[in-house]
């Protein structure tokens, strides 16, 4: 199954959301290799590393994101997914809107996760209690996303 995680600039939020899933997924006993888990922005440049506060955040659960290297959605993407999880309502209604057959597959993270269509807040120039924030919301809608997938 490709799952693809998307949001604005592809340092922050959604590659936290696409690490945190991987490591839920390795912990519920499932093989990692049933999934392909990547992550895109809407809005930025291929090849940006993760933001630091990212990086430290998620240092806390044990997961290293220093890897990291940002690109930008493309057709192909949409394409090769069978599942998109996007950060906002606005990022669903931009893929939705440029690519109208992929209508069927994009969810925002938390709707899948049947939470509510609320948007996963951006942290991007926040401080690291802004970006922990960030990575609650994230994990809150997490375990219900890997028993639906």
């Amino acid at each position: 199954m490709n799952i693809l995680i998307v949001c604005t600039g592809n340092t922050c939020r959604s590659p936290m959301a696409e690490a945190i899933l991987r490591k839920a997924i390795k912990e519920s006993g499932r093989s990692i290799e049933e999934y392909s888990i990547s992550s895109a922005g809407i809005s930025t440049a291929n090849g940006m590393g993760a933001s630091e506060n990212s990086i430290e955040v998620l240092k806390e659960i044990g997961i290293d994101l220093s890897n990291h290297r940002s690109k930008v959605i493309t057709k192909k993407l949409i394409d090769e997914s069978d599942i998109i999880l996007t950060m906002t309502k606005s990022h669903k209604e931009i893929l939705v809107q440029a690519v109208p057959k992929c209508k069927e597959k994009v969810y925002t993270f938390k709707g899948f996760a049947n939470k509510n269509e609320e948007d996963i807040s951006d942290p991007f120039g926040g401080n690291l209690d802004i970006y922990r924030s960030t990575m609650r919301e994230i994990m809150y809608s997490v375990n219900e996303i890997v028993k639906k997938i």
